[in-house]
């Protein structure tokens, strides 16, 4: 990813872009807008004239009790009031359906974003950064953006339709007030610009500081927090962080202040200059009594309307930098795709899997993970991995389910390259359960229909997989049985234990009935004789289908059809429990350590 230069013209195309996707999601309420935009435009002028003249009649009365027209331009007067009061609510009203509009537009397509980007670019450090820029305001920025697209829409038009109008009487005024009002533009900007890189730079402080405040929202990171007496501490390193970052930026302000200040006298100087100047064309009889009320209350909204302008690109500054941000992350980031040549895959039959002079090596790292590595998978096949840390067990697995290509050779699933498989397909084979997997706040039923969210929620096999979980009985326990939310801070909502969430957990493996089981140690919150019946109930059920087991319980994988034992990403051993311990290699070794730790 390249990140542009924010220049003018790169400005106005995110402008643009936000101004389109409006159009594109509520056409109906932009032109709304436009209208509302037009008609308060129009009546504010037709106002300011009409206000002349029936100030210059009330005058004429004062001194000669003439008063013909004064009722028609003081009903004109008050009716473009009224014009002006309903263009404004018709803008109102339409930005608030744009606000509404975008912000959900915003949010669903950041999320989405983040489904599909490739599972590396997690880890990666720039990517890592952009999410959290993006993610910390986008709901909002993006919405605001768009208001401010429209504030600055509508301060254009006022101001070219009252510069023209008033050009008519004395052009050159506008030239002058704009000029003087160009300083406060440029050191507002700057300033604004100076902030937001302080915060921009902070990237690894700011990543700390949203994970600090993360746990202190956490209930189960309040146990810890609270019994070491931690909690003073990482208040602390926040109110550190956040003082470093504010005083940075005051210190900022301070050097700005007085182009601030000098800014801000130069930018009355220019009405002044140009009211003086029309004052003397009265006095001197150039315009009329009426042209120099009018021309003034028009100088008056002409101010209005570029500082409105001047102001809404200072406030730009920080929306549109997020902006940029969004649009790079939702369009430049990788994302997961098939190759314009993916084959589906059959999902009728359990697939065998080859793993052929795989080499892979993790973004950033020197040494490869696994060289030249081979394994097959028979159809229908119960292999668990087995292995110390860092073996390789948990990658073979991530390569498997595609969160990462090997450097070289190739994974084939029924003899066709996995890479060459669309992803949909794929992933229609696999059960996965992962020892940190999701805990849903969803009710007990959504938690488990979720496996298969695609299908219509099935009532049999719901019941089936809560039965090969054990949740059934936890079911009955509840006061409100299936609709029972998982989330204690939710009304009537309870919160499972870590065992009670793992079983939730397999049950959702299994109804989603898929052919191959990836378990990634499935029980470690689960005691040895729950763990027990459960994996009985998986190498009964799973007899046709193929499961691949990671865990560190040798009383769980002894079981397997075939073990596979692991040694800095090489197959050093393998085959049944039997044949493994008869060996006396590295698995004789494992078993036997922890079966004495049982002993003792």
């Amino acid at each position: 990813m390249q990140r542009k230069k924010i220049n003018v013209q790169h400005r106005a195309k995110i402008l643009l872009r936000i101004f389109a996707k409006s159009w594109q999601l509520r056409p109906g309420a932009v032109l709304l807008y436009l209208f509302g935009a037009l008609l308060e435009t129009s009546s504010s002028i037709t106002a300011i004239y009409a206000g002349a003249r029936l100030s210059g009649i009330l005058a004429h009365f004062v001194t000669s009790g003439q008063s013909d027209g004064v009722w028609f331009w003081f009903w004109i007067t008050t009716i473009t009031g009224a014009l002006m009061g309903l263009g404004f609510l018709a803008m109102a009203y339409s930005k608030r359906i744009l606000y509404y509009s975008i912000t959900n537009w915003s949010i669903n397509t950041f999320l989405l974003t983040l489904t599909e980007i490739n599972f590396p670019e997690f880890y990666n450090d720039e990517t890592r950064n952009l999410i959290q820029k993006v993610g910390g305001s986008y709901s909002w920025q993006m919405s605001n953006l768009m208001q401010l697209t429209f504030d600055l829409l509508y301060g254009i038009l006022r101001f070219i339709a009252i510069t023209i109008v008033v050009a008519q009487i004395s052009w050159w005024v506008v030239p002058i007030i704009a000029l003087f009002l160009v300083p406060t533009l440029l050191s507002d900007a700057k300033v604004s610009k100076l902030q937001w890189f302080v915060w921009d730079q902070k990237g690894d402080e700011r990543h700390i500081f949203w994970g600090l405040e993360y746990l202190l929202r956490q209930a189960k990171s309040q146990m810890e927090l609270r019994s070491l007496q931690a909690s003073k501490h990482v208040l602390n390193k926040i109110d550190s962080m956040n003082s470093k970052f504010y005083n940075e930026q005051e210190v900022l302000y301070k050097k700005a202040r007085p182009t601030l200040i000098s800014a801000q006298i130069l930018e009355g100087i220019g009405p002044a200059i140009a009211g003086i100047v029309v004052l003397r064309q009265f006095l001197h009889k150039i315009i009329s009594f009426e042209q120099y009320l009018f021309t003034t209350g028009a100088l008056v909204r002409i101010g209005g309307a570029l500082n409105n302008i001047f102001g809404t690109l200072t406030t730009m500054q920080e929306p549109l930098i997020l902006a940029e941000n969004y649009f790079m992350l939702i369009e430049q980031v990788p994302k997961i795709k098939d190759a314009p040549d993916s084959k589906k895959l059959s999902t009728s039959t359990t697939p065998e899997i080859i793993f052929e002079d795989v080499t892979f090596t993790y973004p950033n790292q020197m040494d490869p993970v696994f060289k030249k590595f081979n394994l097959t998978i028979a159809p229908g096949e119960h292999i668990a991995l087995v292995g110390e840390n860092g073996a390789g067990k948990s990658t073979l697995i991530k390569l498997l389910l595609r969160f990462y290509k090997p450097d070289s050779g190739r994974i084939l699933v029924n003899g066709q390259d996995l890479s060459l498989t669309t992803i949909d397909s794929w992933y229609e084979q696999i059960a996965t359960l992962f020892q940190d997997f999701n805990q849903y706040p969803f009710t007990v039923a959504e938690n488990i229909t979720i496996g298969r969210s695609s299908n219509k929620p099935s009532k049999k096999l719901l019941d089936e997989s809560a039965k090969f979980g054990g949740v059934d009985y936890l079911v009955k326990k509840y006061k409100y049985g299936w609709e029972t939310v998982l989330e204690s801070s939710f009304k009537n909502g309870i919160e499972p234990s870590g065992g009670q969430w793992q079983r939730i957990a397999i049950s959702r493996a299994f109804y989603r009935q898929a052919n191959i089981l990836i378990l990634d140690e499935p029980t470690s919150a689960i005691d040895a004789k729950a763990e027990y019946e459960i994996f009985n109930n998986i190498f009964n059920h799973y007899k046709n289908k193929s499961a691949l087991i990671v865990s560190h319980r040798f009383s769980t994988v002894r079981r397997a059809d075939r073990i596979v034992v692991l040694d800095q990403g090489k197959i050093v051993e393998q085959g049944s429990h039997q044949m493994l311990m008869k060996k006396s290699g590295l698995y004789h070794d494992l078993f036997t350590k922890q079966a004495a730790g049982y002993k003792e």
